[in-house]
């Protein structure tokens, strides 16, 4: 399975201290399988 996360940041590894806890459903790393949907979230954020 392939998935994605949609970030225009680069990073070595999951850091959920940089989460923010009051947005979308809460704190946490979010993954796509839809690469579209995960490259369209980069140019929004």
């Amino acid at each position: 399975m392939i998935l994605y996360h949609g970030t225009n940041a680069s990073f070595e590894a999951i850091d959920l201290s940089r989460s923010k806890p009051n947005k979308d459903f809460g704190r946490g790393f979010y993954l796509t399988s839809i690469q579209e949907q995960a490259v369209r979230y980069t140019l929004f954020f």
